[in-house]
Order: structure tokens, then C-alpha cells, then sequence
């Protein structure tokens, strides 16, 4: 078995490689797909969600921790513990741990949330998700 961090880093790889999605619930399903199967194919922990905070696996991100983006309405937020994950209507998705973009896949359209949110920086992301 390997480390979260390695864990997490072969998820971003794998979703950066993916098809673009074209919707919000297409890049949600995604998302959740590539993560179960890298913890499936590295970890021995079994996919138990209710132990999220206990077992050591990594789980996408729960409709609990879904937030509103002010002033963008195609856009979502989930909250983890030290990340956030972005997704857009247009199939987009972001990933930023602290100031650190983590991953900024573009949607169908090639778009990307920074692009859609006309921000520059992780810095001045999470500013307007204040």
C-alpha cells in the first residue's frame, strides 16, 4: 500500500489525462470514479464512506460539503478538510489546497473555472470564495 500523497497524486494525474467533462454531474461522477479505483487498485481499505474521517481512504467529496459560489451560479464548491473541489456547469474542475492549484481541468468548452471565475491566482481564488 502507498501514501495518501502518492495516492493523490496519481488521482490528479489520472483525472488531468481524462476526457474533458461537459457537464457538472459528468465531472462530479468522474471525479468519484478515478478516486475509487486508485484507492481500489493501491489501498487494501475497504470503501466504506461512513468511516471517512477514521480509515485512511480517500473519498470524493459529499453532497453535505457542497457550498455556493457567490456571484457565480454554474459553479459549486465542496469543502474538505484542506482542499476545496470547484465544479463548473460546463464540466470543469478545480482543485486547490490552500493557495496551491492542485488541478484546473477544463470543461467541454475548454474553459476553466479560473477562466470562468476571471481570476489569476489560487490567492485570488480563494479570496472570492470567502
Amino acid at each position: 500500500m502507498i501514501g495518501k500523497a502518492q495516492r493523490t497524486e496519481i488521482f490528479l494525474s489520472r483525472l488531468e489525462a481524462a476526457v474533458p467533462c461537459s457537464s457538472a454531474s459528468e465531472a462530479l461522477e468522474l471525479l468519484a470514479e478515478t478516486l475509487a479505483a486508485v484507492e481500489d487498485e493501491f489501498t487494501i481499505i475497504p470503501n466504506n464512506p461512513h468511516l471517512w474521517e477514521s480509515d485512511g481512504r480517500l473519498y470524493p467529496p459529499r453532497e453535505d460539503s457542497r457550498r455556493e459560489v457567490e456571484g457565480h451560479d454554474d459553479i459549486v464548491r465542496y469543502r474538505s478538510r484542506k482542499h476545496s473541489t470547484l465544479i463548473a456547469s460546463n464540466g470543469a474542475i478545480k482543485i486547490v489546497k490552500g493557495f496551491e492549484t492542485c488541478l484546473d481541468k477544463p470543461g467541454s468548452d475548454g474553459l476553466t473555472i479560473s477562466e470562468k471565475m476571471d481570476v489569476d491566482t489560487s490567492r485570488d481564488l480563494s479570496k472570492a470564495l470567502r
